[in-house]
């Protein structure tokens, strides 16, 4: 009886001990695939870092990649231009579809976070334009040697 007790007690652990092994492992993987990028330049610098180890890319090639991404970067605002007014027009329309809903008590909160939330917005807008001056001016100064 003694000797099923300890085997049931070495299996429980055996079993344990693999679950979390199983979990360790899952978890680097899990950390090594998915991008946990906060900004767009986060998101850029993992890129860069990931096409720099993969590829072996020469200096050269990052230049180009660097010019490359920062082109892309640029079409992709020039189209966020042309349709960002019809996009305002229709978060405004959220906005008073929202507050018809809500309480008179509800909607000072309401216009708060709205206004929480363009803050944040436009910070993050000022912090990509200024991470871009950056970026050009790093990229003027090694075009230039």
């Amino acid at each position: 009886m003694k000797r099923n007790q300890a085997s049931a007690i070495l299996l429980a652990i055996v079993l344990f001990a693999s679950g979390v092994a199983s979990g360790v492992l899952g978890q680097r993987y899990f950390e090594k695939s998915v991008v946990n990028a906060k900004t767009a330049e986060d998101f850029r610098q993992h890129y860069m870092s990931e096409m720099k180890s993969s590829l072996k890319l020469t200096p050269g090639q990052v230049n180009q990649l660097e010019v490359i991404l920062d082109e892309t970067k640029a079409r992709y605002k020039s189209v966020r231009d042309q349709y960002h007014p019809s996009m305002m027009q229709i978060k405004q329309e959220q906005i008073s579809r929202v507050e018809a809903v809500l309480t008179p008590q509800q909607v000072p909160a309401y216009e708060q976070l709205v206004a929480e939330r363009e803050r944040r917005y436009k910070d993050q807008e000022e912090h990509d334009r200024q991470e871009d001056l950056k970026r050009a001016a790093a990229h003027r100064a090694n075009a230039g040697r």
